[in-house]
C-alpha cells in the first residue's frame, strides 16, 4: 500500500486557535522573533512588557520600546495580524501555488496588498532553498524551457525565446525515488552556465552520477562527476530522466496555469516558489514551526526594494512572458 503524505496544518485547527484571537496571533509573531527570549537591543535586559494592541514590546528597564515586525521581511506590515497569519499559511500550505487574485478573495484586501504578500513569501522560500545542496549518488540534470509559444516563425528548440531554465533532481537509485530538486534561470543554455550552477547545487565525486539527455555542455563536468550524457529514447515505458521530465512538467503547468501573464522578471521567484513546494512536499504540520524560523531570517523587504532587485537582474534571464 501506497505510503499516504503527512497531513499538512489543518485549516479548521488554525481558526479555531487564532480567528478572533489578536493576542495568540501576536503570541505567534512574537515567539517566533525571539525564538531564545527577549533581550533589549539598548540595555540587554531581559524583563519585558507586551503591548498587544501597538504591537509593541517594551523593555522594563530602560523604556524602549521594539515593534513586533521591526527588522524582518514584515517591517511596515499594515494587515490585521489574523489576516497576515492566515495568507502565510495558505500560501505556504498550498499544493500547487495560490495567485496574488485567489489571495484577494481569500482575505479581503486588494490586489496589490495580496501580491506584495505573495511576493513576501516567495522571498521566503528562495532564501530557504539557497541553504539546499543536493547530496545523492545519483542526479537527473536538463535545460527546460517556460514560457508563451513564439509567434516568429524559425523560432524551435535552442533558437526559441522561452526562458530556459537550469533543473536538477537528486534521486535514491537510478531514475528512481525522487529526492530534492533546484531550479535557476539562465540566460542561455550553455556550458558555461553548467559549469557555473551545478557545482553550486549537488554534490561533486567521480563515484556519482549525472544523467542529461545527450547535451554536450555537460562534458564540462566530466572531470568531476560520472556524465551520462547517451540520447534519451522516450518512446520507453521507464526511460532515463522520467522523474526530472514529470516533475518539471508539473511545475511547467503550475506556473503557466495559476500565475496568468506575469512577466518574466517575477519568473526567478517562481521557480523558487515551486522549488520549495516539492522540496518541502513531506514536511506536514511541521510547514508551521518552519514558518517562525523563515519569519526572522530576512530584513525588511519593502515593495519598491523587491521591483528594484528584480529589475536588475532582469538583464540575465532571457525575454520571456510566461
Amino acid at each position: 500500500m501506497k505510503a499516504l503524505k503527512p497531513k499538512k496544518p489543518s485549516l479548521i485547527e488554525f481558526t479555531r486557535k487564532y480567528s478572533n484571537d489578536e493576542e495568540a496571533c501576536y503570541d505567534f509573531f512574537w515567539n517566533a522573533k525571539h525564538p531564545d527570549g527577549f533581550v533589549c537591543e539598548k540595555c540587554g535586559c531581559t524583563h519585558y512588557r507586551k503591548i498587544t494592541r501597538h504591537r509593541v514590546t517594551e523593555c522594563k528597564e530602560c523604556g524602549h520600546q521594539e515593534y513586533l515586525f521591526a527588522g524582518t521581511i514584515f517591517q511596515d506590515n499594515k494587515l490585521p495580524l489574523y489576516k497576515l497569519l492566515l495568507g502565510i499559511l495558505l500560501f505556504f500550505t498550498s499544493n500547487k501555488g495560490i495567485s496574488a487574485v485567489e489571495m484577494c478573495s481569500h482575505l479581503d484586501v486588494n490586489y496589490k496588498t495580496a501580491s506584495l504578500l505573495c511576493r513576501k513569501c516567495r522571498i521566503l522560500m528562495a532564501d530557504d532553498n539557497a541553504s539546499y545542496v543536493l547530496n545523492s549518488m545519483f542526479y537527473e540534470s536538463d535545460v527546460i524551457y517556460i514560457g508563451a509559444k513564439s509567434k516568429e516563425p524559425g523560432h524551435r528548440g535552442m533558437g526559441t525565446t522561452k526562458q530556459p531554465f537550469l533543473t536538477v533532481l537528486s534521486t535514491g537509485e537510478e531514475n528512481r525515488y525522487p529526492k530534492y530538486i533546484r531550479l535557476v534561470p539562465v540566460a542561455v543554455d550553455s556550458g558555461e552556465n553548467i559549469s557555473r550552477y551545478i557545482p553550486s547545487f549537488i554534490m561533486l565525486s567521480k563515484d556519482r552520477v549525472l544523467n542529461t539527455d545527450g547535451k554536450t555542455t555537460y562534458n564540462i563536468l566530466k572531470d568531476r562527476i560520472t556524465v551520462n550524457n547517451c540520447k534519451i529514447d522516450y518512446d520507453e515505458d521507464d526511460h532515463r530522466l522520467y522523474w526530472l521530465n514529470t516533475i518539471v512538467g508539473n511545475i511547467q503547468n503550475h506556473i503557466t496555469g495559476i500565475y496568468h501573464g506575469e512577466s518574466r522578471r517575477d519568473l526567478p521567484l517562481f521557480l523558487a516558489e515551486q522549488e520549495f513546494r516539492f522540496n518541502n512536499r513531506n514536511e506536514g504540520k511541521a510547514l508551521i514551526d518552519n514558518i517562525r524560523i523563515y519569519f526572522n531570517q530576512l530584513f525588511p523587504c519593502p515593495r519598491r526594494l523587491i521591483k528594484s532587485v528584480l529589475d536588475k537582474a532582469l538583464p540575465l534571464f532571457a525575454p520571456v512572458c510566461v
